[in-house]
């Protein structure tokens, strides 16, 4: 059981990876586009957006590719090969998921924010489960 966990785990980190890696960019192709052709190199800056234009390209950085996009990608092919290899992930991790999670989807309730504690609690259990 707590292989199959695991790997539900992992595909749910894979997928909500992919999907905001795919569906972010889309959505914000025109601003992206936009720094491409004004040179991709220093765009953004960490520092407060002083007009309009900064404003909008650091909001899309942060959407897309400072995103958690591919952390939870990674993730959770990790957990998809710890689990095919009968490896036990530690439960720090669904409990750091789950630190992360609520607030987040609290703050964020209707959209699949929901999904990252529920990742962190399926790692929780899977790594009550004894293994063979």
């Amino acid at each position: 059981m707590g292989r199959r966990l695991t790997t539900t785990a992992g595909w749910i980190a894979v997928g909500l990876g992919a999907v905001h890696m795919v569906v972010a960019p889309l959505e914000d192709r025109r601003t992206l586009a936009g720094a491409w052709a004004d040179g991709w190199w220093d765009t953004v800056r960490l520092a407060e957006p002083v007009t309009p234009l900064e404003a909008e390209r650091t909001v899309v950085l942060w959407r897309t590719l400072g995103s958690f996009g591919g952390p939870m990608v990674a993730l959770g092919v990790a957990l998809l090969r710890s689990a095919r290899r009968r490896e036990r992930v530690p439960a720090v991790v669904g409990w750091t998921m789950l630190a992360w999670g609520i607030p987040f989807a609290a703050m964020l309730p209707r959209s699949p924010a929901w999904l990252v504690p529920v990742t962190g609690a399926l790692l929780v259990a899977g790594d009550r489960e004894p293994r063979p």
